[in-house]
């Protein structure tokens, strides 16, 4: 016997003794004011009408509750899966699969979001010197490794309420939020310094050595997002320019030329 029969039969049993205990009580407090004899039938009336009745009627009822209780138990654990299969969709078309920071549509919504709140908000654009040499001299999985590493370091040299997005390829984006020009130009610079110091043991004896160019730009509430980041690339286009490894939020037009990433 399944613990949901005996459930079932329990609940049933003590219905039943209910019923029957009622029977008797209105059964013989109506004889007695009626002045009607109380004989064997009488008992035998009282005991099995709500046994032949109540309990087939409460082992129904019960039996339905169980399987509608169940039943709502599937629909809660259903749907906590689809809720957690809806957020893993989320993540994974929000965001860059290797790195884990924000894939560049997720980026871009956010500065737009950024630009309609009015907040005096910062874009910086963090672009790896010589990349394509750590592909071609080590391998694209120390490149990969390298990608990772700026990844955690961008995270940990911003606060938790900053966005960080992968652009494509090497390029990555940091949104700092409600952060003007100067106090931007300084964090840039932390994270200049800190991807430079990134201790790579074995390999930066193969002459492994990873630093990055930064353009930042700030986001007026009235500008396009575009011409934002067209700005910023400038910026880092002069940083490159200047000799890279260095921070740059000002460019001049005449000097940019077409340089190696």
């Amino acid at each position: 016997m399944t613990p949901r029969t005996k459930r079932i039969l329990a609940k049933s049993l003590v219905v039943t003794i209910i019923a029957i205990v009622a029977t008797f009580g209105l059964s013989f407090t109506a004889r007695i004011a009626l002045q009607m004899p109380i004989d064997w039938l009488s008992w035998l009336e009282c005991t099995f009408i709500p046994i032949l009745i109540g309990m087939p009627v409460s082992a129904f009822i019960f039996t339905q509750a169980e399987t509608i209780q169940e039943t709502c138990d599937k629909l809660e654990k259903s749907h906590a899966a689809l809720k957690e299969t809806h957020g893993r969709l989320t993540f994974v078309t929000s965001h860059d699969p290797m790195t884990g920071l924000l894939s560049r549509g997720e980026f871009m919504a956010r500065m737009d979001r950024s630009r309609d709140e009015g907040e005096c908000d910062t874009l910086l654009l963090i672009d790896p010197d010589h990349f394509s040499s750590i592909n071609d001299k080590h391998g694209h999985a120390k490149g990969d490794e390298a990608l990772v590493r700026i990844a955690k370091a961008l995270v940990y040299t911003t606060r938790p309420g900053d966005s960080i997005g992968r652009l494509g390829g090497e390029e990555f984006g940091v949104l700092l939020r409600d952060v003007p020009k100067g106090q931007a130009n300084t964090i840039a610079e932390n994270i200049r310094r800190y991807i430079e110091g990134i201790p790579w043991g074995k390999g930066q004896q193969d002459g492994v050595k990873v630093t990055v160019s930064i353009g930042g730009a700030e986001i007026p509430h009235d500008a396009d997002t575009q011409d934002v980041l067209r700005t910023a690339a400038r910026c880092l286009l002069e940083a490159k320019q200047r000799g890279r490894n260095r921070v740059s939020f000002d460019y001049e037009a005449a000097r940019l030329r077409v340089v190696a990433p």
